[in-house]
């Protein structure tokens, strides 16, 4: 992954460095994505573009008349948003379309090192206009669903155990009877609570219980510490 503070500016003058461009099979949006100091420029998909293309473009051809008459043209100057979607190895370029309306081109690359590459240089052509929208989380949305399973499992445990231990009370007066044979008193009945959890063992309901407490609370901090899905590049006002 690439560092998170704005990369240094390209100096170099544009006729002295080559132009950035990735191709199919590295693009799975687009036979050919080229970024030059003012423009990139975006041909459309048609498989894995032929070598004399290729060679034309290190070279220095005129872009219009390689990539065709229906490449997507985008000025850099007018770049408005980038996002670069970490999960489906994207970007999504929004930018100013005839001065009222804006309109959005979406890149898919192969791989992250190759999305990460092209958001990188896509950053500094840029240049320091453009800031890294800081990444917050919503730490409460983001821990609700496992700390409420969480609190459920230690309750409904704490429940259990307490039931259990009245459950083994009951049980020991009724033994205690039996053994005393007070007067031939009638031996107690079982209680509804007996009848339902007699069939537990306290043991097994902590050890089930730890367990599922457990796992909570790995799915919890998982949550709070997963990684951004996503990073945006903005221009400054």
């Amino acid at each position: 992954m690439f560092a998170t503070t704005a990369p240094s500016l390209d100096s170099t003058l544009p006729g002295a460095t080559r132009r950035r461009h990735w191709a199919q099979p590295d693009v799975k949006s687009h036979t050919l994505v080229v970024l030059t100091f003012e423009r990139l420029h975006l041909a459309p998909l048609a498989g894995t573009p032929k070598p004399e293309i290729i060679a034309g473009l290190v070279g220095g051809d005129d872009l219009d008349d390689l990539l065709g008459p229906y490449a997507v043209t985008v000025d850099l100057i007018a770049v408005r948003d980038v996002k670069l979607d970490l999960l489906t190895n994207s970007l999504l370029v929004e930018y100013e379309k005839g001065g009222l309306s804006t309109a959005c081109v979406r890149i898919v690359f192969a791989t992250a090192e190759t999305a990460d590459a092209c958001f990188t240089k896509l950053w500094r052509r840029l240049g320091e206009g453009y800031k890294l929208r800081p990444y917050t989380r919503d730490a409460w949305a983001a821990a609700r669903t496992p700390l409420t399973l969480l609190i459920g499992v230690l309750l409904v445990t704490a429940a259990l155990a307490l039931a259990l231990s009245v459950v083994e009370d009951m049980a020991s007066a009724r033994a205690a009877q039996r053994i005393g044979g007070l007067d031939g008193a009638k031996a107690l009945p079982k209680s509804p609570l007996e009848a339902l959890t007699g069939w537990m063992d306290w043991r097994a309901v902590c050890a089930v219980g730890g367990a599922a407490a457990a796992g909570a609370q790995v799915w919890l901090y998982r949550r709070l510490t997963r990684p951004p899905a996503s990073l945006e590049l903005m221009r400054g006002s």
